[in-house]
């Protein structure tokens, strides 16, 4: 006696989805990316109309942007945790000494400390999504 159909094509157990990314850990990354490039923008323009002394700040700058937009779209993808929390403080300290001259430094030193109040906040996820690729990998299911 059957209790219902059984279908040969459905697998007998669905992998378990990835957790839900929480809308807080966009705010956190799109902070990054956004002021990353903001950032890149600006020192392309300052380098563009000065001449002279501050080369060495002009790279500084742009590895320390570029490497922000590289952070952001990783913690995107629930990577590099500690990295982007240490990285973000950094950040957000040299923004801030900055901000004496510049508001919008300011403005972009408190997004970057409200980016490791997130991170910080949200570090369960991360590890959960790592708990989730180890299993998924030991299923064949990443490559």
């Amino acid at each position: 006696m059957t209790t219902g159909p059984t279908f040969r094509d459905t697998p007998a157990q669905t992998p378990p989805a990835p957790p839900p990314r929480p809308p807080a850990v966009e705010l956190a990354a799109a902070i990054l990316i956004v002021g990353g490039i903001v950032n890149l923008v600006g020192a392309f323009l300052a380098a563009a109309t000065t001449t002279g002394e501050g080369d060495a700040f002009l790279w500084l700058t742009l590895v320390l942007n570029a490497t922000s937009v590289t952070l952001g779209v990783l913690t995107r993808m629930g990577r590099l945790w500690l990295i982007t929390v240490n990285f973000a403080a950094i950040l957000g300290f040299l923004d801030l000494l900055g901000a004496s001259v510049n508001p919008a430094a300011l403005m972009l030193g408190l997004a970057e400390v409200l980016v490791v109040v997130i991170l910080i906040r949200h570090k369960p996820w991360f590890d959960e999504l790592r708990r989730w690729r180890a299993t998924a990998l030991d299923r064949g299911r990443i490559r």
